[in-house]
């Protein structure tokens, strides 16, 4: 369903407003300018909004002077998010009707001041639509559950600030800036949609007919057509790269921008610091707070001694990174419980450390080790709170009833096929669903383990072949991704592998794997430095793109200067895809040196409710 079916239209969300925000804060006022390619539009007719969970509010208007200047006076609900659409308007004597549409994100009504300025332009457009991908439409309505919408506006300024009429620090500058393709995407994205604002009707529905993704309506808008690549990244074609990348006589507005075809219009963001070295897991926090550990400790590659925290927009919390509790050499075990807790397992430590929502370290100088954890991997929390740990030096599994990580209650399961253990996650039955024989040539397998700890069923086949990272779907399905085979492998939630299996497309040494909201399945190619969206069981895929079959290039998948040896994605809130850089690409596999922290993947994908507890549920 739209957006646009989901909410009313304006007028009606006036009449709610009282109901769903029944708070205001005082008066202020809002100012700023509106163009198109960096030249003002007259008469633009600007709104101001209020996005929440409902219905998006509106609380003001006005018409852009012929310098594109504009001002709008109002009260803001408490906990609003402004944004402000501008539409039509005179360029240079061209008028635009209905077919222009801009947007640009203020952002929280209680921290931008009383009179901020703020610039409506195709570059605060493209910041908007990516980071908002999940909660807007063309018509300009943008809404959403908590904390996802908020998260997700926030993310718009790492990508312009609209307030400051530049682009942002984040984008513009290392780790990303001109070191990889972001800025030059962003900005030739911008001039795909300053051809409508800058040319006559004929540029504009030239623009539409590329931007429209197959099986979808046409946008009728420049907004909309900036949704549509933020949608569908997959889709570059000869119309948009005509477009995009112009002949030298018609000088894009823009720059530094691409000067030849992207492999997609993804724009992929680069976080490091805070301690970040080889962070091999992340698991995200009900707030949207990143939890990831490091294999290494900088500047070198002993053991890492440290867990990091970073805000949904990258930035560390107070008092990241932290240490201590037995945090040493931490693997791929970092998992967030319903209760907020983080919990790590140290490869190097054999041990579990446990830290509280805040951080506050919870477990002994020496961590936890009931159970006997040796080089233990990966970690997941039940939906009844039981922790279960892959034990892959143990040849075992470990769980803590209702995560007591005490030696008395603690259960060691051998058996049932249980070999090198790496990953485990727990489905919406208790059943735990353990992948073997990582990092080895001989062929693996999945046991599937039932709530008390007998071991169910062990299954193989389907190209298990150095199975790392499961994912479940929303149906119960395990998705595996396979190091040595480079593909996936598809088991049914009875145990049955898929006759489609091995599912190869673009997977380059497969090791993590994430389920979006809209059971799309993401998987991260080690040896590629890649990412591959394959299309999940609900069918939510372009057409003719059928269960298992990739959505991202064929070839190469989703690909980024970005992405390094990637052992872990995971989506959050607001729909972005993240990634973990676990080694570098400058050095050999034999001689590993740490990879460069987080890489985000702005919009791309639907929503996931966090904590990930049980089965990947829309928020």
């Amino acid at each position: 369903m739209s957006f646009s079916r989901r909410f009313p239209r304006s007028a009606v969300a006036a009449a709610l407003l009282p109901l769903l925000l029944p708070a205001t804060a005082g008066a202020a006022g809002i100012s700023g300018t509106v163009a198109s390619g960096k030249v003002p539009l007259a008469g633009s007719a600007v709104r101001l909004f209020a996005a929440g969970s409902g219905p998006a509010a509106p609380l003001g208007s006005a018409r852009s002077a012929s310098d594109g200047s504009w001002s709008i006076d109002y009260r803001a609900p408490d906990g609003a998010q402004l944004y402000v659409l501008a539409t039509g308007g005179s360029r240079r004597g061209v008028r635009h009707g209905q077919q222009l549409r801009l947007l640009a994100v203020a952002g929280a009504a209680s921290a931008i001041g009383e009179q901020p300025t703020l610039a409506l332009d195709e570059r605060s457009t493209v910041a908007g639509a990516y980071a908002l991908a999940r909660f807007a439409d063309g018509a300009g309505n943008v809404g959403g559950p908590s904390p996802g919408l908020q998260n997700a506006i926030a993310t718009a300024a790492n990508l312009f600030e609209a307030r400051a009429g530049r682009v942002s620090f984040v984008l513009g500058n290392a780790p990303n800036g001109l070191l990889t393709e972001a800025l030059p995407t962003f900005n030739t994205l911008a001039n795909l949609l300053a051809t409508c604002g800058s040319g006559t009707a004929r540029d504009c529905r030239a623009l539409f007919a590329a931007a429209r993704a197959p099986g979808a309506r046409r946008p009728a808008n420049t907004l909309a057509a900036a949704l549509a690549f933020a949608r569908s990244p997959w889709r570059v074609t000869s119309a948009q790269v005509r477009l995009a990348i112009p002949r030298r006589a018609r000088r894009a507005p823009f720059g530094p921008a691409l000067s030849a075809a992207p492999k997609a219009w993804t724009i992929v963001i680069q976080y490091t610091g805070s301690g970040l070295n080889a962070p091999g897991r992340m698991a995200f926090a009900a707030d949207g707070t990143i939890w990831a550990g490091n294999n290494f400790q900088s500047p070198g590659t002993t053991a890492g001694l440290e867990l990091t925290a970073l805000t949904p927009t990258g930035q560390p919390i107070p008092g990241s990174p932290f240490s201590g509790g037995g945090l040493r050499g931490m693997g791929w075990g970092t998992a967030v419980g319903l209760d907020g807790r983080i919990w790590n397992s140290n490869f190097s430590g054999g041990s579990i450390s446990v830290n509280a929502a805040d951080g506050r370290t919870l477990s002994p100088d020496g961590g936890y080790t009931a159970g006997d954890p040796q080089r233990p991997q990966g970690v997941a929390v039940a939906p009844n709170g039981d922790v279960w740990i892959a034990n892959f030096g143990g040849d075992s599994v470990i769980r803590y009833p209702k995560g007591i990580p005490d030696r008395a209650t603690a259960q060691v399961i051998t058996g049932g096929g249980i070999v090198k253990p790496f990953a485990i996650q727990v489905d919406d039955r208790g059943y735990a669903w353990v992948t073997n024989g990582a990092e080895s040539a001989r062929p693996g397998s999945v046991t599937v383990i039932a709530p008390d700890g007998r071991t169910l069923r062990n299954v193989s086949g389907g190209g298990l072949r150095s199975p790392q990272g499961l994912a479940l779907d929303s149906a119960g399905n395990a998705w595996i991704a396979n190091l040595l085979s480079a593909s996936v492998t598809r088991i049914s939630r009875a145990g049955r592998v898929s006759s489609d299996s091995p599912l190869r497309s673009s997977v380059q040494g497969g090791w993590g794997i994430a389920v979006d909201g809209a059971d799309h399945v993401w998987v991260a190619g080690f040896f590629g430095g890649n990412v591959t969206e394959l299309c999940g069981i609900r069918r939510s895929c372009p057409p003719g793109v059928a269960a298992g079959r990739p959505i991202s290039p064929a070839r190469g998948g989703y690909d980024s200067a970005a992405f390094e040896h990637i052992t872990a994605v995971q989506v959050d809130q607001s729909g972005n895809v993240w990634l973990a850089n676990n080694w570098t690409t400058a050095s050999p596999l034999s001689q590993p040196v740490g990879g460069a922290g987080l890489a985000q993947i702005v919009g791309a994908a639907t929503p996931v409710k966090t904590p990930l507890v049980g089965l990947p549920l829309r928020p």
